[in-house]
């Protein structure tokens, strides 16, 4: 778990690096919608991670059905929270939607490049 959460810290320094002056220049009116993608992202990355961490010790079938119902239930929350907040006009919905699906792409790549660091061999190929 702590490599993952040294890459999670690590890639939050790099994105507020990058952009601070997109931010500042013209996205000021947009700290609530990047604060809830960014959180919700992030929350549903962790998830996943220790998902498959707890499920590595288990069967393929076991293993892939926990990965893969986790997925299921994972978006599930994220359809729903952001309906949700589509629903109350609490945040914008384009810029919302926007940055969702940036930090979804990172945090996703993070945690499975992460995961498979940690994976034996033997799920990667079926017995």
């Amino acid at each position: 778990m702590k490599p993952f959460v040294k890459k999670i810290v690590i890639e939050t320094i790099i994105l507020i690096a990058i952009g601070i002056f997109p931010y500042l220049m013209w996205g000021q009116g947009f700290g609530k919608e990047i604060l809830l993608a960014f959180a919700l992202s992030l929350l549903n990355g962790f998830v996943g991670y220790v998902i498959v961490l707890k499920s590595i010790q288990l069967s393929n079938a076991e293993f892939y059905k926990n990965v893969f119902g986790g997925m299921l239930v994972r978006m599930v929350f994220l359809i729903g929270a952001t309906l949700y907040l589509f629903s109350i006009h609490a945040v914008a919905e384009t810029p919302f939607f926007v940055f969702l699906m940036i930090f979804y792409v990172i945090h996703q790549w993070t945690e499975i490049t992460s995961w498979l660091k940690l994976l034996p061999s033997r799920k990667a190929v079926e017995n």
